[in-house]
């Protein structure tokens, strides 16, 4: 028995109505961009071609149609701008690029279901790879094909029938990847007796999701965090900052706007992390730092040893998760990729712009018992100064043991 988590598309069985007149369409066929499934038919009454998207990921929160002109006829407002613009650039103003694939088919049953997590946004296709655990776990009898973009393909889980790397940035995955709707068409689905594609959900419970199998490790054990040396690890990126002042992120503003270089903001950002540092290291002596993320490696402190790189390989993800394991407290502007970092670490403190308040659960990943999630997940404003994050740090360091013995008693 198939649940609601999987839409058929061989043949589609999508329910098509007509916008202008509500009449249900002809389904005339399926198209495969990229990010996005397409179906495409035409109006039995009006006979307007019209395209919708197949409920799949997030256009299963944020469906879409338009015409076979390009012109939306319905979109979110709150998606219009990162979903519903570039799909429209993809397919009618030019934004392709020619797909690239590097396929691993492991095991070949006979019907399918297709788990697309492409996407331009890493964040995305993290959320997206949850489904892969718990679709190989209900659906033992068909073939779970992955599509990923290669540069994550390293956290897809072990046992995956068939894996598809798109090697591409993902800025070109956003673009209309021309050659993959003939090749799904001509390569995967005649492969198979019947093809579902999984509905991707983005929101999955934390709680089911086996987190190990994709980071291949275990979080941070707490019942040793008194008994290691602590360590605190910093993600920084260079188009993320930590802004001390308001006329800071104005000044920040402007910089983007008029296109200037943002070399001063990556000064500042190191120069409040060293603050920080010191400030930390002054009330606990034993400290160690270390900094993970995109970017180059100076400006920090001594103290601080400097894991950024520039390019990032299977190796250096492996190396920086194994640090975030061990690592007492990740702390790190929303945005600057915390979630694996805060899926491992014992705890995190995250600088959040307050333009990002209703995204605030969207970039850290704690999946403890309440008091625990309350006191190991800290939010601190965008403008907290380093004396106020210190004492956050110093307080979840030196207070938490006593926390745990309360928590863990026998009764």
């Amino acid at each position: 028995m198939v649940n609601d988590d999987l839409i058929s598309i061989t043949p589609i069985q999508e329910r098509l109505e007509c916008p202008h007149c509500a009449k249900e369409n002809i389904y005339e066929s399926c198209i495969f961009q990229g990010i996005h499934t397409l179906v495409r038919s035409r109006c039995e009454r009006c006979q307007a071609g019209l395209f919708q998207t197949l409920r799949v990921g997030h256009d299963l929160l944020f469906p879409m149609y338009f015409d076979e002109h390009g012109k939306m006829l319905m979109a979110d407002d709150k998606a219009i701008r990162w979903l519903s613009q570039p799909l429209i650039k993809a397919l009618f103003q030019g934004a392709k690029v020619k797909v690239k694939i590097k396929k691993e088919i492991l095991h070949q049953k006979k019907e399918a279901i297709v788990l697309n997590c492409l996407d331009n946004c890493f964040g995305h296709v993290f959320f997206k790879l949850w489904n892969a655990s718990v679709l190989k776990k209900k659906y033992t009898d068909k073939s779970i094909i992955v599509f990923v973009p290669s540069i994550m393909r390293w956290l897809v889980p072990d046992g995956i029938d068939e894996i598809w790397s798109f090697e591409h940035s993902f800025d070109e995955i956003e673009k209309h990847l021309v050659g993959l709707d003939d090749d799904i068409k001509q390569n995967l689905l005649p492969r198979f007796q019947k093809v579902w594609m999984s509905k991707a959900f983005t929101h999955l419970d934390l709680a089911k999701v086996d987190l190990k199998a994709m980071l291949r490790r275990d979080r941070f054990d707490l019942t040793k965090f008194k008994a290691v040396q602590p360590q605190i690890t910093f993600v920084l990126r260079e188009d993320r900052f930590w802004h001390r002042h308001p006329f800071e992120f104005f000044l920040f503003k402007v910089f983007v706007k008029l296109g200037w270089s943002k070399r001063i903001f990556v000064w500042r950002q190191n120069h409040l992390i060293n603050r920080l540092s010191a400030l930390i290291k002054s009330r606990i002596d034993n400290i160690r730092f270390a900094a993970t993320g995109i970017g180059n490696r100076s400006g920090l402190l001594p103290i601080i040893e400097d894991k950024r790189k520039v390019r990032l390989t299977p190796q250096d993800e492996d190396d920086w998760c194994k640090l975030y394991a061990r690592s007492h407290i990740v702390i790190g502007v929303h945005g600057s990729n915390m979630l694996i970092p805060s899926a491992l670490s014992a705890g995190f403190i995250e600088i959040l712009p307050r333009h990002k308040i209703r995204h605030i659960a969207e970039e850290t990943l704690i999946n403890y018992n309440s008091r625990y999630s309350l006191f190991l997940g800290r939010h601190v404003d965008h403008f907290a100064s380093p004396r106020l994050i210190a004492d956050h740090a110093v307080s979840l360091i030196r207070d938490f043991p006593y926390l745990f013995i309360n928590t863990e008693q026998a009764i």
